[in-house]
């Protein structure tokens, strides 16, 4: 029973990750299938290029711009839905639904949704703009580089609202009844009984969603990919997809470096992060 995922792991995480170390430090040559030892060079022309080229620097920069966007807002945001779901409002079960459908749908159709949403001409988002008189708002959602970088990042919240949310409600489900009772009696507000009450008995969980959205980071390139390709002009690119459009143009052993770079900054922050997290003392159930 344990040969498969034993072997799974062996050959899709341990051996292509060690491959993957190797080509860093090679060039391959697509057409003639030769591959040569260049030491550190792909490495410096990474950076060279990071530097340099606006690909790269828009894809590191909107890399790091998810971090503090899903710290401050898809984490809070998350967090309020999930503490008045808590609440049993009126229609929770039907709001709880409609927040966490995109998290089930394939992203493929959720993206191709969003891009009719927001398209210039039989969008939506423009048509009630129009329709309240604020004609001047109208945009090209996302073939405005102005636009473009909030438009997509206003997906990735919006579509992970959802799944963070179920988390934190669960989480908020295992809290006593006993605090809450002694929180009314003391009449503290709700918004004393979130901060005071809610977040401390969940910590745990909230940092943990941080680390997985930290370490998300550096993967996301899907939302970017399927809604503006990373345009218009590279500024909705990001690190990920950088990388896997240096795959599809044969430049392997770039790819790779950029990869392992993007790894260890990655881990670097990662840990970072969660050593500061862990510095704030958990309350037990």
């Amino acid at each position: 029973m344990t040969i498969y995922p034993v072997a799974h792991y062996l050959l899709f995480t341990i051996y292509v990750n060690f491959n993957t170390i190797l080509y860093s430090f090679k060039r391959w040559n697509i057409s003639t299938g030769k591959i040569d030892w260049v030491g550190f060079y792909n490495f410096t022309d990474i950076i060279e290029k990071i530097a340099t080229q606006p690909p790269y620097k828009y894809a590191i920069r909107n890399t790091l711009l998810w971090i503090p966007l899903n710290i401050a807002v898809l984490l809070p945001l998350s967090l309020v839905v999930a503490y008045f779901f808590s609440k049993k409002i009126k229609l929770h079960n039907f709001y709880r639904i409609v927040y966490f459908f995109p998290s089930i749908l394939s992203i493929v159709i959720i993206t191709m949704v969003f891009s009719f949403m927001v398209s210039p001409n039989l969008g939506v988002v423009n048509a009630v703009l129009d329709a309240v008189g604020l004609e001047s708002l109208k945009r090209s959602w996302l073939g405005d580089p102005s636009t473009a970088l909030g438009t997509v990042f206003f997906f990735c919240v919006w579509a992970g609202i959802g799944f963070n949310a179920a988390i934190l409600l669960g989480a908020i489900g295992r809290i006593p009844n006993d605090l809450y009772e002694v929180g009314m009696l003391e009449g503290i507000t709700k918004r004393k009984e979130l901060i005071k009450v809610v977040i401390p008995m969940i910590w745990p969980t909230i940092s943990t969603l941080v680390i997985i959205g930290t370490s998300g980071a550096f993967t996301i390139f899907l939302q970017s990919k399927l809604l503006s390709n990373g345009g218009p002009n590279f500024t909705t690119n990001t690190a990920a997809l950088q990388i896997v459009n240096l795959v599809s143009d044969g430049n392997y052993g770039t790819a790779s470096a950029f990869g392992v770079m993007l790894a260890i900054v990655g881990g670097v922050i990662t840990w970072m992060i969660k050593w500061f997290l862990d510095k704030k003392t958990t309350v037990e159930y």
